[in-house]
């Protein structure tokens, strides 16, 4: 749904740099949302009812002025989308002075509706992805439904093989997550998006591990002094398109661990007793402890003993040294 509040302020603010005229946005309800007069903000404005109805650019002359609720002299531009109106630009003056504005007050106003429909459809793919990305690591959703999606999408699956998590302190707009897939330089084709209040996940094509590591670790430091957010990587392992679902979720093991261990990159390839931690439930853990370590922890001459034999391979002749 198009926004009209939304660029209305911004249109009325870059025409007033341009032209020395009072100029008005309209809602399609007939009531001006923005104006460089502002105490004309919230009044009715009949004379846009009649040129949305008409569709065309309608002069107001003295005596429409004289007649039409909340009107001035000048002219009113409907704003058509799709044969429908959306609103209408006015610009106060006579018309011997305001007529040479016409065709600049058209076109600023083209361009500012084109971006900001541009940037809506960007979103809408950008929320299409999230939402494709959700069933497809979540891993419970059939392949075959995937695959559909795929094709809708125009997503080319044979190229992507590994997912990372990023950890960033806040969450990022739309416009601030396109500057971040601008300026990666891992591979064209790589796609971040939202995750969730504080993560970014990226989909990343086959790519070798050191152009991987090297552009993760130019990103996170563009990261950082962009947005003064510290960051956290967690890489997971390459897995076929339909099975990443793994690679997120080793991901995940890799980004705890980097958290935990302030490490700013970890990869799950190089993982080892971590790996295998992760999977354990924490209850079990305690479990283990309490039947191992827990009666000699105050005992710090056993201890020291314990330790000397980890640290030494378990070889007998080194502890006795």
């Amino acid at each position: 749904m198009f926004d009209l509040q939304f660029i209305g302020t911004k249109i009325v603010d870059e025409l007033k740099k341009l032209i020395d005229q009072d100029v008005v946005v309209i809602d399609h309800n007939g009531f001006i949302i923005a104006s460089t007069d502002v105490s004309r903000i919230n009044q009715f404005h009949e004379g846009s009812i009649l040129a949305m109805k008409n569709k065309q650019v309608m002069h107001m002359t003295k005596e429409l002025a004289s007649r039409l609720k909340g009107v001035r002299e000048g002219f009113v531009m409907p704003l058509i989308i799709e044969d429908t109106p959306i609103g209408v630009i006015g610009v106060t003056g006579k018309p011997s002075e305001i007529e040479k504005y016409g065709k600049l007050v058209q076109r600023i106003t083209e361009l500012f509706v084109e971006d900001f429909l541009t940037r809506q459809e960007k979103e809408r793919d950008a929320r299409m992805f999230e939402f494709f990305l959700v069933d497809l690591l979540s891993g419970r959703i059939d392949k075959e439904i995937l695959a559909q999606r795929v094709d809708l999408m125009g997503i080319e699956t044979e190229i992507y093989n590994r997912v990372i998590i990023i950890k960033v302190d806040r969450r990022l707009e739309y416009n601030e997550i396109n500057f971040l897939n601008s300026i990666q330089t891992i591979h064209p084709k790589l796609r971040i998006t939202q995750w969730s209040f504080d993560k970014l996940i990226m989909l990343v094509p086959n790519v070798s591990r050191e152009q991987l590591d090297t552009g993760l670790r130019t990103l996170k430091r563009k990261i950082e002094k962009k947005f003064k957010s510290q960051v956290f990587i967690g890489v997971g392992n390459c897995e076929d398109f339909y099975s990443l679902s793994e690679s997120y979720s080793k991901a995940n093991i890799a980004l705890n661990i980097a958290i935990a261990d302030e490490t700013e990159i970890v990869f799950e390839e190089d993982l080892t007793i971590d790996l295998l931690l992760s999977e354990i439930e924490e209850y079990k853990i305690q479990n283990f402890i309490d039947r191992t370590i827990k009666p000699i922890i105050s005992d710090e001459e056993l201890l020291l003993n314990l330790e000397k034999w980890l640290n030494s391979n378990s070889s007998l002749e080194d502890i006795a040294r």
